[in-house]
């Protein structure tokens, strides 16, 4: 008798927290039409912000004050860095400051080559370096490469 009891309330106490579980958030309701949303919205970090930056694709070896780590140097691989960068007038974000080059991450390097010396625009995340990054390129964490002109425009 003591035994079913005990797993009676064992299957109770897990049915209970099931039902916890599986209980959802209450949605939030768009403000009534004439009304303002007092809500505060947070802030998203850059790092976290998908946005679209436009610039120059170049192989880090090309860019002046850049120096290729010793897998750049024998040829086994190669960086690639954006330069020239700006916003890209349909970024859905605005209102952030952007370095003016970016180290190029997340494309295939074949996909990368086929565009150096290209004018392109990147979707993705500002990426911050690692502690023992000794890169001072901030990285771009691309997942979409879109190429605009065939040239870059001429630096300014």
């Amino acid at each position: 008798m003591r035994t079913s009891f005990m797993t009676i309330a064992a299957l109770v106490g897990a049915s209970a927290l099931t039902v916890c579980a599986q209980s959802s958030q209450p949605q939030q309701q768009p403000p009534a039409p004439g009304t303002t949303d007092t809500t505060q919205r947070t802030a998203v970090a850059p790092d976290q912000q998908v946005i679209t930056i436009r610039g120059c694709l170049n192989q880090e070896k090309d860019v002046p004050g850049l120096e290729p780590n010793p897998l750049e140097r024998v040829g086994i691989t190669e960086d690639y860095v954006l330069t020239m960068v700006k916003m890209a007038s349909n970024s859905q974000v605005s209102g952030i400051g952007l370095a003016s080059k970016y180290e190029v991450e997340g494309l295939s390097e074949a996909e990368l080559s086929k565009h150096t010396g290209h004018e392109v625009e990147l979707t993705g995340r500002i990426t911050q370096p690692g502690t023992t990054d000794t890169d001072p390129t901030p990285d771009f964490h691309a997942t979409a490469l879109k190429m605009v002109a065939a040239t870059c425009p001429a630096a300014k």
